[in-house]
């Protein structure tokens, strides 16, 4: 398209546009060409909203009620109050629950995220030996999924609040699993349902404090077998971080629950042994998932 063209499509200014336009070409997301001629690059493209590995949503979500937030860090950091709840008048889950819109890009963002770690752990996990495998606190389901996908002989279950289920449904339904997999609506504060050998808990428990987390394990240690496996998927902080390249991308997650939440966190190894223990699991092996930067922490519940 022209510079023109697109600025009528848009609804924009077509000098406003034009510099814009070569803000975005300066960091490779379009290219100029001449007669005013405007093509995206293959960067740019991953903005669009369909195609391989859109980013489309991630980069709402950083650029609006993300970015809002973070003008709000300093009031975070001498208070104690999150910066999220400051900047938009309400908790990070009540906002987005009220502004769907919002919400579609924080999904997506979550989503894409999850595609690696999904992608890494499943193999790198043994499930073969598995018979139900529970994805606590699942969303859709994307991580159950892919671990049905390469066992065809496991069944499984999607556990989250009610007001996931729906959506849920509709994801399992869509791969062709309904067969072989459940949805279950609940809170794992107060019952996870019995009888699976694995769960599944990748980046949930980041999203809370210590007593919350304390608690969360405590629920699935009553449910899990005794010869079963609860599976922990999150970013580990090194015990000392030095300045010796980019921004280390648990330290990146941590700074972000920090803004999001306040008391929200990454940990170190020996911090989730110590959630972990203290919850009735022993962490029997970590498995690192170099290309995502994650680790697994596999764990095995102690005699109560």
């Amino acid at each position: 398209m022209t510079v023109g063209e697109l600025s009528f499509a848009a609804g924009a200014q077509p000098d406003m546009m034009r510099r814009l336009l070569r803000g975005l070409a300066g960091i490779g997301l379009v290219e100029l060409a001449p007669g005013d001629c405007v093509s995206l690059t293959e960067m740019g493209g991953l903005l669009a909203a369909k195609g391989p590995g859109s980013m489309r949503g991630m980069a709402l979500y950083a650029g609006a009620e993300s970015f809002r937030a973070w003008a709000e860090l300093e009031h975070g950091v001498r208070t104690g109050e999150a910066p999220f709840k400051t900047a938009h008048g309400k908790s990070f889950f009540d906002y987005y629950r009220e502004h769907p819109a919002a919400r579609a890009a924080f999904d997506a963002t979550m989503t894409q995220l999850s595609r690696a770690v999904i992608r890494e752990a499943v193999p790198a996990c043994d499930f073969a030996s598995a018979s139900r495998v529970l994805d606590v606190a699942g969303g859709r389901g994307h991580f159950v999924a892919a671990v049905l996908d390469a066992n065809p002989n496991v069944r499984g279950a999607v556990f989250d609040l009610p007001e996931a289920c729906a959506e849920a449904q509709g994801f399992i339904a869509g791969k062709g699993l309904a067969g072989r997999c459940e949805v279950i609506g609940g809170s794992f504060f107060d019952s996870v349902p019995p009888g699976y050998d694995i769960h599944l808990l990748k980046c949930i428990l980041h999203d809370w404090d210590d007593a919350s987390c304390q608690k969360i394990l405590q629920t699935l240690r009553t449910a899990l077998a005794e010869n079963g496996h609860l599976l922990v998927v999150e970013q580990l902080l090194h015990d000392a971080m030095t300045a010796d390249g980019p921004l280390h991308p648990a330290v990146a997650m941590d700074l972000a629950m920090l803004v999001n939440f306040a008391n929200a966190r990454e940990r170190t190894r020996a911090e989730y042994d110590q959630l972990l223990t203290a919850s009735g699991f022993a962490v029997r092996q970590v498995i690192e998932l170099p290309g995502s930067g994650f680790s697994v922490l596999d764990c095995a519940p102690q005699p109560s």
